[in-house]
């Protein structure tokens, strides 16, 4: 019998929005009654070029993660206070828990250590069911920061519906049922990727 991990990856092609599907898929959970908390990115446009902001999923809060260099920077934009003050949101979960617990990256500071690291890993050692996106120049890293444990799933929302109710044993809140089988022993998903 395969044990479906509970660790996921939302694993987006090159154009693919992850986000959207995100949002749907944490929607339906909420609308069932589900509690889902962390931390979902939304971006917007300005004149200096995108505005990024990490939306707190329980209760709306919004938390700048992004800092207005000028139009002609190439430096990293993310604003690590706007970090740490969204970190209680995560920091939260760990003490109170969840039904799913959602990141909106795994990227290069996670990869090095930094970022949300630490929250995450806190998370994911308590068994709470995890959710991250996660593009592919950065599946590597993550893993290894997985051990292996996580599964790599495409954004779709009945793909996610199936997973959830993989690991929570309830049915699909999705109309068609997918398969969640076909996990390599990393847990990472084979066909799609």
């Amino acid at each position: 019998m395969t044990v479906t991990p509970t660790i996921a990856a939302l694993v987006p092609a090159d154009g693919e929005n992850a986000d959207q599907v995100l949002h749907a898929f944490v929607a339906g959970l909420q609308r069932r009654g589900r509690r889902v908390r962390g931390l979902a990115q939304e971006m917007c446009s300005t004149e200096y070029g995108c505005s990024v902001s990490l939306i707190d999923l329980e209760n709306g809060l919004r938390y700048g993660i992004s800092q207005n260099l000028g139009r002609l920077s190439t430096s990293c934009t993310v604003d690590p206070q706007g970090l740490a003050e969204a970190s209680i949101v995560l920091r939260r979960i760990a003490e109170e828990g969840a039904d799913l617990a959602v990141f909106n990256r795994f990227s290069g500071m996670e990869a090095g250590g930094e970022g949300f690291a630490s929250e995450m890993l806190e998370i994911m050692s308590r068994g709470i069911p995890t959710l991250v996106i996660v593009r592919a120049k950065w599946l590597a890293a993550w893993r290894e920061f997985t051990g292996g444990l996580a599964c790599e799933l495409r954004p779709d929302v009945a793909a996610l519906d199936a997973w959830f109710a993989a690991i929570t044993g309830e049915s699909s809140g999705s109309d068609a049922e997918h398969d969640v089988t076909g996990l390599d022993q990393g847990g990472r998903r084979d066909a799609g990727l």
